[in-house]
C-alpha cells in the first residue's frame, strides 16, 4: 500500500485547468455548452485535453422545512420527467427547491422557493451544506437550507400556476421520513442526503435557529 499523499486526503481539492473553447449548442431553460479543457494530471500521465458537454444549472436552493414543535418536515410531490423516464414512479417525493436568481441572496432565494411551492413562510433560514448534484453532467451547485416553519399553516396544494406547477404538499413526521429513506422507497438524491444529514444534525441546528428568533424578538 502506497504512503498517503496530498491527493489521498478526504476532501475536495483544486486542480489546475484551462478552458480552451466554450460553445453553446442549446439555449433553453437549462443551456447546454460544449467545453474543451486541459487539466493537470492526477497520476503519472501527461496533462489531459478533453471535450465535455455540460448543462448549465447554476445555483439552486433546496429547503428542509421543519416544524420543531411537531417534529415534522414538509415534503412535496410533483410530476418529474426524469423520474418518469428512469423509473415507474413519475411522482417522486422531494424537498421544495428552485433556482437562485442572479444577484439574489441564497437564503432569500430559499425562503422564496419555500413560499412559492408550499405557501409557508420561514420564521428563520440557515444554510446547512452544499452539494454538486451531478458534476460530470452539470455545474449545478445545490445549497441546502433548514427553514423553521409552522406546518399547521400548510395548504394541501402548492406551486405557481403560471409556471405549470402541480404540487402536493405533505407533512411527514421525521422518524417516518427517515424510515422511508432507509427502506429505499425514496430516490430523490437531495431528499435522501438531506434526511441523513438531518438525522445527525437537524434537531440541534433547528434549536439554534429557534433561539436566534427568540433573541431577535427580545432585542
Amino acid at each position: 500500500m502506497s504512503a498517503p499523499t496530498y491527493r489521498s486526503r478526504l476532501e475536495d481539492q483544486t486542480l489546475g485547468h484551462a478552458i480552451l473553447e466554450e460553445r453553446r449548442v442549446f439555449d433553453g431553460f437549462r443551456p447546454l455548452d460544449v467545453v474543451t479543457v486541459t487539466h493537470e494530471p492526477l497520476g503519472n500521465r501527461n496533462a489531459a485535453k478533453v471535450r465535455r458537454e455540460i448543462v448549465r444549472g447554476g445555483r439552486c436552493a433546496v429547503v428542509i422545512p421543519y416544524d420543531p414543535a411537531r417534529d415534522e418536515i414538509v415534503v412535496i410531490r410533483q410530476f418529474r420527467i426524469g423520474a418518469a423516464l428512469a423509473s415507474e414512479n413519475a411522482a417522486p417525493l422531494e424537498l421544495p427547491a428552485g433556482g437562485i436568481d442572479e444577484g439574489e441572496d441564497p437564503a432569500t432565494g430559499a425562503a422564496r422557493e419555500l413560499a412559492e411551492e408550499t405557501g409557508l413562510e420561514a420564521a428563520a433560514v440557515g444554510h446547512c451544506f452544499s452539494v454538486l448534484s451531478t458534476p460530470g453532467l452539470t455545474d449545478e451547485l445545490a445549497m441546502i437550507f433548514l427553514a423553521i416553519v409552522d406546518t399547521s399553516a400548510l395548504e394541501a396544494e402548492g406551486g405557481k400556476a403560471d409556471e405549470d406547477e402541480d404540487i402536493l404538499t405533505i407533512r411527514a413526521r421525521f422518524d417516518d421520513l427517515l424510515a422511508a429513506v432507509d427502506e429505499g422507497v425514496i430516490q430523490n438524491g437531495f431528499l435522501v442526503c438531506a434526511t441523513h444529514w438531518f438525522a445527525r444534525h437537524g434537531r440541534a441546528r433547528a434549536k439554534l435557529l429557534v433561539d436566534s428568533i427568540r433573541t431577535d424578538a427580545i432585542s
